[in-house]
């Protein structure tokens, strides 16, 4: 567990940065995002590039930005050097990024977007949500429109994201980078969040050994259940009607007398 928070910790140690890896489809403002973090041209946004890592302050946080590769838009499945590249990306944040910025345009969220970004989600499991705050970029777009109305009229595939990421997003305009209360109102809700998961980072291993024992336990449960099952079948097949007629005529089950009663 650790703290990104920038601020002192009461011992006049400086707490390690606030890491944050940005993630998305190309040509989606992703490199935008991190160079309006960080107030300057930290990465390149001609697009292509591979994923990269910069280091500085904004707003008063030490940070460490990662900005992934893009992902292509293959809903069926995912190419094996997006893998790679996303993979590296984590490798780049070790022991792992604090919370995931996944970056959305405000433009309408098709269904082979959410199959592609599924996809992409799926390789990290599905603990990764929890630290993942959606980005929608084009915010200059809204004008007296609310990101809210937005949400609420834009389909049940960004419904289904929003339900993903427990509703935390960010609205930025890279337009405006001088705009730091956009950037201040992002680097806050982030530090929310990694107050919300107890401190924790992501940790792809982690998870997929918290994935791993939960799956053994299930296995277990499952396995005691059809035990007892088998027991209880057991049991009941060991109650097998066995007449005996008493020296009286009565009929006796596992020699407990049956009174039987003739109607006619």
């Amino acid at each position: 567990m650790d703290n990104g928070n920038a601020k002192n910790n009461g011992n006049n140690q400086v707490a390690p940065p606030l890491r944050l890896l940005i993630v998305g489809q190309k040509r989606t403002g992703k490199s935008s995002v991190g160079n309006t973090i960080l107030g300057r041209d930290a990465f390149n946004t001609w697009g292509g590039a591979n994923s990269a890592v910069a280091h500085g302050e904004s707003e008063g946080r030490q940070l460490m930005l990662m900005d992934a590769c893009g992902w292509g838009t293959n809903e069926n499945l995912v190419p094996k050097h997006e893998k790679l590249e996303l993979f590296n990306a984590l490798s780049l944040c070790e022991p792992g990024p604090h919370i995931l910025l996944l970056i959305i345009p405000l433009l309408f969220f098709s269904h082979s977007e959410k199959a592609a970004l599924q996809k992409r989600m799926e390789i990290l499991t599905e603990g990764v949500w929890r630290h993942t705050m959606v980005v929608f970029t084009l915010g200059d777009r809204l004008r007296d429109y609310s990101i809210q109305d937005h949400i609420q009229t834009a389909g049940k595939d960004l419904q289904w994201l929003m339900e993903k990421c427990r509703y935390r997003y960010h609205v930025l305009n890279n337009k405006m980078p001088q705009d730091r209360q956009q950037v201040s109102g992002l680097l806050d809700r982030a530090e929310d969040m990694l107050m919300e998961n107890g401190g924790w980072h992501f940790s792809l291993h982690m998870y997929c050994r918290l994935e791993e024992e939960w799956s053994r336990r299930e296995r277990e449960m499952k396995e005691r259940i059809l035990e007892r099952q088998d027991g209880v079948c057991k049991t009941s097949r060991g109650l097998a009607v066995v007449p005996n007629r008493s020296q009286k005529g009565g009929l006796h089950v596992n020699d407990t007398q049956v009174k039987l009663v003739y109607h006619g």
